[in-house]
């Protein structure tokens, strides 16, 4: 019987509001986000809630122990994605601009086969950049400085951010267990924490499946779910794992390793501090470890409880066990599937095909739904109908009004405060895609 692998939590989190998750700590007009919560920033905001409810750690706090178990032990905390998302790993190789219709069939993992060219153009394949896909993008929203003496916008202090936008639903584990972990909780994750950041945490408890050994000659495959840190036997950085600090007696890195390098920053806010910036090999990166079967499957238990490379802690380091070669899911070939609610609201929205006109009027009429609500606490049904009878409105097409009607029907106050917030904060060129999809 094959002995259950390491306990892990499930770990939930929906926002409440934006989350802008600055990438790096360079200052400039405008600050990029990541598309997801890095495992950095899940521990952080962890411990910044232990601080609140415990005070800080040290001497004379009974608690500190805990503290350190917590948040400087062995428990490690992995990124949370959007649901429905996915990342290519860096073995795989695609056709790039695939002309013709069985190009975009065509995937080659050369971590376990093999292929040069595209059998359906004939061009050769290119390599994956480890790209992360989610079903949604950023919001972008640009501020400037006021000037006390006039009441204007000051000159030169103009300032964007990305960021994920409320409702979001992302999805990730936090590998160990501790009882104060598997407390639902509210937590403030990335930055602009005044006028963003708020989200719901939960978590549910659960074994990780043992990994099944690799076939006799067959070897290990290691992809990287989030960045590695790794370094030689001199403290050298470097993007492969190093077999004497990362591996264990009977493992062979394989020469054919996938991997990019990137530079990885941060910010310790307990001490207002940058972190140092890190040379990493980045999530997708992709090893092939040979050995006998049974210190595989050894390793591989290991990599899976333990992660690889250093400041495991923080996020680095988690790994997932490869024993097929990727393929797209369903899942990702769909962009609507595991979609959270507010974010299939938004998406049908844009699937009505509004232009800019009938997009600006649909803003006013949530913006009126909104007034209504918080005047009376509820939305008249014939409020709805005589918005629709606006004379904005009238170059709507039937459909149109019938899918307006049952989107924005019985919505609660929450989900009609966050939905405005996704229609005023949504790109141009996303409604663009949206009305050329529907006019197909």
């Amino acid at each position: 019987m094959t002995a259950p692998g390491p306990p892990v939590l499930a770990a939930t989190v929906t926002a409440r509001q934006r989350l802008a998750l600055g990438v790096g700590s360079e200052i400039g007009f405008h600050t990029a986000g990541h598309r997801y919560v890095p495992g950095s920033a899940l521990r952080g905001a962890l411990a910044a809630v232990w601080i609140t409810e415990h005070g800080p750690p040290g001497r004379g706090n009974p608690k500190t122990d805990e503290f350190r178990t917590l948040f400087d032990g062995a428990i490690r905390y992995g990124n949370l994605l959007p649901a429905g998302s996915h990342r290519t790993p860096l073995s795989v190789f695609q056709c790039k601009y695939s002309p013709e219709p069985t190009c975009a069939e065509t995937v080659v993992d050369r971590a376990f086969e093999t292929g040069d060219h595209c059998p359906g153009c004939g061009q050769r394949l290119e390599q994956s950049r480890g790209n992360l896909d989610t079903p949604g993008g950023l919001t972008r929203i640009t501020r400037t400085s006021i000037d006390p003496a006039t009441g204007r916008a000051k000159d030169g202090e103009l300032y964007a951010n990305a960021a994920l936008p409320a409702g979001t639903t992302l999805t990730g584990r936090i590998h160990g267990h501790h009882p104060w972990l598997t407390q639902p909780r509210t937590l403030w994750l990335g930055g602009r924490r005044t006028v963003g950041g708020q989200a719901d945490l939960t978590t549910t408890v659960y074994r990780l499946a043992a990994p099944a050994p690799p076939a006799p000659g067959q070897p290990l495959v290691v992809r990287l779910t989030s960045p590695a840190v790794f370094v030689d036997l001199a403290g050298r950085p470097r993007l492969t794992p190093e077999p004497t600090l990362d591996l264990i007696p009977g493992a062979t890195l394989l020469p054919e390793t996938w991997t990019r390098a990137i530079t990885w920053s941060g910010w310790h806010a307990a001490s207002r501090l940058p972190k140092p910036a890190e040379l990493c090999a980045t999530a997708g990166s992709t090893y092939r470890i040979a050995g006998d079967p049974e210190i595989l499957a050894t390793l591989a238990t290991r990599l899976l409880r333990d992660g690889i490379g250093l400041r495991r802690s923080e996020g680095f380091g988690d790994v997932t066990i490869a024993t097929q070669p990727w393929r797209p899911t369903a899942a990702a070939g769909k962009k609507d599937d595991g979609l959270d609610p507010l974010s299939k609201l938004h998406k049908e929205l844009l699937d009505i095909g509004l232009d800019d006109a009938a997009w600006r009027w649909l803003i006013g009429v949530l913006r009126a739904l909104q007034v209504e609500h918080h005047r009376t606490g509820a939305v008249p049904a014939d409020l709805l109908m005589d918005l629709l009878k606006q004379p904005t409105a009238a170059d709507l097409s039937g459909r149109q009004r019938d899918q307006l009607r049952q989107t924005l029907d019985g919505l609660t106050p929450a989900t009609l405060r966050d939905l405005t917030t996704l229609v005023l904060t949504t790109p141009a060129a996303d409604r663009q895609r949206a009305a050329q999809r529907t006019a197909r």
